[in-house]
């Protein structure tokens, strides 16, 4: 496990956007309409992109899991400072390796989500990131973190 000193240097870093949210959200964090059509709680958001947008970490962390599930479904979980962690799914590719330490900003994956490509798995509606924030192991909603963007209400 990470030492809640660890990056203790970091605390100070605003969270930055995974992926710039140029298209808006597709899904919210506990999206109703999602959770109709899928049968499942939505605990992240949806942030629409291209397949193969470079996806950054947006705060200094650990990798802790990189999960290749082949054509199925993709991701990468990193730790972070306040017992924060994040998760990134529907990877078409990840740049980086379980116990890599990550500085802000950094090259994590390769977004993917294009129906049948490699790590989109069944439940996707198209090219987009989908990105889970958890604070002490309980899901919050990643736009109470994130920065405001242009745009974005």
């Amino acid at each position: 496990g990470i030492t809640p000193s660890a990056y203790s240097q970091f605390a100070s870093e605003p969270f930055l956007w995974p992926v710039a949210p140029l298209l808006g959200i597709s899904s919210s964090f506990h999206d109703v309409e999602y959770q109709k059509r899928f049968g499942l709680s939505h605990n992240a958001i949806d942030i629409p992109t291209d397949q193969l947008t470079s996806v950054k970490a947006p705060l200094s962390g650990r990798v802790v899991e990189v999960h290749d599930g082949g054509m199925g479904y993709s991701y990468i979980q990193l730790a972070h400072r306040d017992n924060f962690s994040t998760v990134y799914g529907h990877i078409y590719q990840a740049k980086v390796q379980e116990g890599d330490v990550v500085h802000q900003g950094d090259i994590i994956a390769l977004s993917g989500g294009a129906l049948g490509t490699k790590g989109a798995g069944r439940l996707t509606t198209g090219p987009h990131l989908h990105f889970e924030l958890l604070s002490n192991g309980e899901y919050i909603d990643p736009l109470e973190y994130l920065p405001k963007y242009e745009g974005l209400e």
